[in-house]
C-alpha cells in the first residue's frame, strides 16, 4: 500500500498536493493516509485548538475521495518510538510498498526523523516508490496560518488556504430565545472543546440541517448590546427555517465575514442591522454556490454526512 503520514489538520491545499501524488502513483487506488488522534502538536501542548475534529476529518476524507485513512492513537508509547521503530511498526502493520511525504516531514522521538531519513529506511527495506514533495515553496499551505486567519475572522483567506469552506459541526442547545422576540430565531451551538472558533463577528454561512442546505447568519460573540452574557455565544439564524432542532447536530460552513460585533443603542437599532446582515448573508450564500468548486464540495459533504459513519476507529499500536 502507498501511504502518506501526517497530522492532516485541515487537508489544506498543501496536503492535497500529497493526496494527488498518492492517487496518481498507487495501484488500483490502494493508498492511505496515516494520521493521529490526538494531533501530536495538541498532545504536546504546542497547539490549543485544532482546525477539525476526528469526525470532521473523516467527512473531508470522504469528500476528497481518499480511499483509506488510518488513525493511530498518539500517546507516550508512540511518541517515544525512535524513527527506526516507528518505521518498522508502520511498514509491518500496513504492508507499505510506497511513500509520499512533504520535504518538511518529521517523525519519531523528538521529531528526530526527517523525510530523507525515512526515505533511506524505506530503501533499506526494498521500497523504491518514494515521492518527496517540496511544499516549502508554497507558504499559503499551512495549518498554523489557517488557524491564525480563523482567529482573526479572515474566512476568505482561510477558505483559500483550505481550498474549501471552513466548517464546524455543532449540537443545537437551548439559549435565551431572545432572537424570537425580534423575528430572528437562532439556534445556539455547542462545539467540541478543542475546536477552533472564529473571532467575534457576523458571518455568512451555509447550514446543513435535515439533509438540506440553507443560507444562514452566524453570530459569534457575547451579545454586548444586552450586557447579560459573559461567555462566548455562537448562534445561527437559518433563513426561512423554523423547525425544532434542539439536540440535533448541524454543520455550519463559513463563507465570509460580514462585520465585527458592535454595541447598538437600542433593540430597534439592532433589528435594523440584523435586517441588513441577513440580506448580505443571503447575497454571499448565493454567490458562493455559483462557484462550482464550492458547490461540489458542499454537495458531496451533504451526501456523505447523510450516508456514512463518520466515526473512524482509532488504532492502538
Amino acid at each position: 500500500m502507498l501511504i502518506t503520514i501526517g497530522a492532516f489538520d485541515g487537508f489544506h491545499n498543501g496536503h492535497r498536493e500529497l493526496l494527488k501524488i498518492c492517487s496518481r502513483n498507487s495501484n488500483n487506488n490502494d493508498w492511505a493516509i496515516i494520521s493521529f488522534s490526538p494531533y501530536p502538536s495538541e498532545y504536546l501542548g504546542k497547539v490549543k485548538h485544532s482546525l477539525f475534529s476526528l469526525n470532521e476529518r473523516e467527512l473531508i476524507r470522504l469528500v476528497l475521495n481518499v480511499p483509506n485513512m488510518f488513525i493511530l492513537k498518539f500517546d507516550e508509547s508512540l511518541r517515544n518510538l525512535t524513527p527506526l521503530e516507528f518505521w518498522q511498526l508502520i511498514h509491518k502493520k500496513f504492508n507499505v510498498d510506497g511513500l509520499v511525504m512533504g520535504s518538511d516531514f518529521h517523525f519519531g522521538r523528538d521529531n528526530s526523523g526527517s523525510a530523507e531519513s525515512l526515505k533511506q529506511l524505506a530503501i533499506s527495506d526494498g521500497i523504491n516508490k518514494i515521492f518527496i514533495a517540496d511544499l516549502l515553496q508554497k507558504p499559503l499551505y499551512s495549518s498554523s496560518l489557517a488557524r491564525e486567519k480563523i482567529s482573526q475572522g479572515d474566512i476568505s483567506s482561510v477558505n483559500k488556504i483550505l481550498g474549501y469552506p471552513f466548517f464546524m459541526m455543532g449540537s443545537v442547545i437551548l439559549g435565551n430565545q431572545r432572537g424570537r422576540t425580534m423575528n430572528y430565531p437562532t439556534a445556539n451551538l455547542k462545539f467540541a472543546a478543542n475546536k477552533i472558533v472564529p473571532s467575534f463577528g457576523v458571518y455568512s454561512v451555509a447550514v446543513l440541517v435535515n439533509k438540506k442546505f440553507s443560507p444562514g447568519a452566524l453570530s459569534i460573540g457575547n451579545n454586548p448590546t444586552f450586557k447579560d452574557v459573559n461567555e462566548l455565544r455562537a448562534e445561527v439564524h437559518i433563513l426561512d427555517f423554523d423547525n425544532n432542532i434542539y439536540n440535533q447536530e448541524i454543520i455550519i460552513f463559513l463563507l465570509d465575514k460580514v462585520r465585527d460585533i458592535k454595541i447598538f443603542e437600542n433593540k430597534d437599532s439592532l433589528i435594523a442591522q440584523i435586517n441588513k446582515d441577513v440580506q448580505e448573508c443571503k447575497k454571499i450564500y448565493d454567490e458562493s454556490l455559483r462557484d462550482l468548486s464550492t458547490k461540489n464540495f458542499l454537495d458531496k459533504a451533504r451526501y456523505f454526512y447523510a450516508n456514512k459513519n463518520l466515526t473512524p476507529d482509532i488504532i492502538d499500536l
